[in-house]
């Protein structure tokens, strides 16, 4: 059990990206051109797929993945009182809250086989296999309430290798914090990340 039974409403952060990301074009289905919000009146070419899933890296089509994620997750969390999952790898609950409803909609829309990846929430919360026990992130105020984080993945057969990230507790429980789709080139780990800045001394 967790220290507490938390209950939230799941108010999801907006975030805006100022970063685009290349994504191959595959499953392309249907195409809409839009008016995008500029001053020249310039249109953009959404693609999307069977799901309506936009499948570009505009700005416009990561807000309209926010919202399908928002959406998905609201509609899981009504589904699931208890907002857990059993993993039969370890034989043990992951648990879903807050911080991991945040993650996803801000990391997991950025990439639309990320989204993807998040749509199948229960399959990979209960067949990712643990991988790697990783540092948390010292400058990272999410990772804050965690001991260490749990690196995990799950093969799927469309989508490729899913990398699965689990906050862990002081009270051993699992939280699920990120879940992404990885390149086929892509590390599981980025331990640059996690290098401490030398400080320089005074003289």
């Amino acid at each position: 059990m967790l220290e507490q039974e938390e209950k939230y409403e799941y108010e999801l952060i907006s975030i805006s990206f100022e970063q685009s990301y290349e994504q191959p074009e595959e499953n392309v289905v249907w195409r809409v051109s839009e008016d995008a919000p500029s001053q020249n009146n310039a249109h953009t070419e959404i693609e999307y797929d069977a799901d309506g899933i936009p499948m570009g890296q505009s700005m416009e089509e990561i807000r309209k993945r926010e919202a399908i994620i928002d959406d998905f997750l609201r509609k899981w969390s009504a589904a699931n009182t208890e907002r857990k999952v059993f993993n039969n790898v370890m034989q043990e609950y992951i648990y879903v809250r807050a911080i991991s409803f945040a993650e996803a909609k801000e990391h997991s829309a950025k990439s639309y086989k990320s989204t993807r990846a998040l749509m199948l929430l229960d399959e990979v919360l209960k067949n990712a296999s643990p991988i790697k026990r990783v540092p948390k992130k010292s400058e990272d105020k999410n990772q804050k309430e965690f001991v260490y984080m749990l690196v995990m993945i799950y093969k799927h057969q469309d989508i490729g290798t899913i990398k699965l990230t689990v906050g862990i507790k002081k009270n051993a429980n699992k939280i699920q914090y990120g879940i992404s789709a990885l390149k086929p080139d892509e590390p599981l780990v980025d331990y640059s990340m996690f290098k401490k800045s030398k400080k320089k001394r005074s003289p």
